[in-house]
């Protein structure tokens, strides 16, 4: 999986397929009537929250990833879809866990908020069970205004940030 690849085609905001994944392909004229093959393309999760259920697939997932950060220099969030999405070969054998993506608008991250909801007028948006800030390096200063955006029902309290994080995006 080339999540920088599929992260470039979709630069200015998540949607359904970056979320939940999408069809695509690769083509290849050389081979003439053979020449299309299929994929299955989605970003990766984000390891900062997740819900698993506790069974032995689950429990056989965890163990993998922290033998793997014990020995290996990794980030923690790599191993994580590593072992989730990585395909049996060879001597490998996948978890063989189910993998479900929560709502992007329920639970939804700080690029999300900060690039797409808030330019929504209120009636549109959904509100969420909760906001992940993790897009952005000023996070306290946007968990408040989160706050105040959705339990204060300040309309403004977003606004003196930009959509990414640097002035004026």
């Amino acid at each position: 999986m080339c999540s920088s690849a599929m992260w470039t085609s979709s630069p200015c905001s998540f949607d359904e397929w970056t979320a939940y994944g999408k069809v695509g392909g690769l083509d290849d004229t050389s081979m003439g009537w053979a020449r299309y093959a299929q994929s299955t393309e989605h970003l990766n999760l984000n390891s900062g929250l997740f819900y698993l259920r506790a069974n032995e697939r689950t429990l056989g997932l965890m163990q993998r990833i922290a033998a793997r950060l014990s020995q290996e220099k990794a980030w923690d969030q790599s191993v994580y879809n590593q072992e989730i999405f990585f395909l049996s070969h060879d001597d490998y054998i996948a978890p063989h866990v189910t993998v479900r993506v929560m709502n992007i608008y329920k639970f939804m991250n700080s690029k999300v908020l900060f690039k797409e909801v808030r330019h929504k007028p209120r009636s549109q948006q959904v509100l969420p069970v909760m906001v992940h800030i993790n897009y952005h390096p000023d996070k306290h200063e946007r968990m408040k205004a989160v706050i105040q955006y959705y339990v204060d029902g300040d309309d403004h309290a977003l606004e003196r940030f930009p959509g990414g994080s640097e002035p004026g995006s």
